[in-house]
């Protein structure tokens, strides 16, 4: 019994003593000591003990902000260095570590954005350009099979060219084609798409883009010309976004409306959920279409994302507007799995397999496709 007392009671010290009020000298001296010898997770407790307290500024939030960012711990870095920049947002250190967050999230957006912001010696010092003609180019193959016998294996391929216009303004450009022979006449897609991406803020994004399609079966041309829109923001792990598009050929219509939303959970696989609900409206006809994407690090240098769709995909467009599925027979169901595989700072290699449910367009019975592609980004 003598024993359970004095138990509890040494218990009950260490607790209060846990409890113990600090002080703003206190919390200052810890965290600086802790930042100078490395203590990454003392200078964390006791920063969150401080801020408990109603105990707040600039040096203790950078600290903060620099112990997650040396844990890699990016999004909780970032959301400490924006909260020191509330105290002074001309603070050089704070910016810089901001634009690394954002490259270590992969928000080039955001990343670019507090880039702006910096002194002109400083994004010299890092080797930061405003305007690059050439910032990336991108390459892709695809080859569909499928189990039809009037139908054969289409092809796609695309080659794209990102343009950095400025710290808040982009411009993405692609040309494509597509080929396939459908009940004996030979269609053929040459495309051209442009995208301009601008900053608002560092957490709102416009996109505006133009999608051309110049689609020719057995020999006559029937163009189509779409016109995208989008709005998104991303704060931290979450990201919301909604988008509008107009596809107009010589057959219908088709508009298009989508709310998106995504999160990127805690830990060190940085698991990320997207998920999509789209509306698609053409003469006298309503679809929904639900999109769900699942992504994460499975190693080192690799990333792996699965995606399933549901819903008729006649005419459906994702990626911004970058891809558009306008083939006669429309995907009815769609899943697939894409791996990235990022060689050093410059070079990203992709690959995707697909499987999609398909239906004859005046027959309406199904057929099954797969599709295999694989690609490369090289960013200079």
């Amino acid at each position: 019994m003598v024993r359970f007392i004095i138990t509890a009671f040494l218990f009950v010290a260490v607790i209060a003593k846990a409890q113990e009020p600090i002080t703003f000298i206190t919390a200052d001296s810890i965290t600086y000591q802790c930042f100078l010898t490395g203590d990454w997770d003392k200078l964390i407790k006791t920063g969150k003990q401080a801020l408990r307290q109603n105990i707040d500024f600039k040096r203790l939030q950078q600290r903060m902000g620099y112990a997650y960012f040396a844990k890699a711990d990016y999004y909780a870095a970032q959301k400490h260095y924006e909260k020191a920049l509330t105290f002074d947002e001309y603070d050089v250190d704070t910016r810089a570590y901001l634009y690394y967050c954002g490259l270590n999230t992969g928000n080039e957006v955001y990343a670019r954005f507090q880039a702006g912001k910096l002194p002109i010696d400083i994004q010299q010092k890092m080797s930061i350009l405003e305007f690059k003609p050439i910032d990336a180019i991108d390459l892709e193959f695809n080859y569909k099979a499928n189990n039809i016998s009037t139908r054969t294996n289409p092809t796609y391929l695309r080659a794209g060219i990102a343009t950095k216009l400025g710290y808040r303004l982009s411009l993405y450009q692609s040309v494509s084609t597509y080929q396939q022979t459908v009940d004996a006449q030979i269609t053929k897609q040459p495309e051209y798409f442009a995208s301009l991406n601008w900053s608002a803020t560092s957490h709102i994004s416009i996109d505006l883009a133009y999608h051309y399609l110049n689609t020719i079966v057995a020999g006559y041309r029937l163009p189509g010309n779409m016109v995208f829109g989008s709005l998104s923001t991303k704060f931290n792990r979450f990201s919301l976004g909604i988008n509008g598009s107009l596809l107009s050929n010589t057959t219908d219509n088709y508009t298009q409306f989508g709310l998106h939303a995504g999160v990127t959970l805690p830990g060190k696989s940085n698991i990320y959920l997207k998920s999509a609900v789209i509306g698609i409206i053409e003469t006298g006809r309503k679809r929904t279409i639900f999109s769900q994407n699942v992504g994460m690090k499975i190693a080192k240098t690799v990333w792996a994302e699965g995606i399933i769709t549901l819903g008729d995909l006649l005419n459906y467009n994702d990626h911004n507007g970058l891809y558009v599925y306008n083939s006669i027979d429309p995907t009815t169901f769609r899943t697939g799995l894409t791996l990235f595989w990022y060689l050093g700072k410059n070079a990203t290699l992709f690959g995707n397999y697909t499987y999609d449910t398909k239906q004859v367009n005046l027959t309406k019975t199904n057929y099954k496709q797969q599709s295999f592609s694989g690609g490369i980004i090289w960013k200079l």
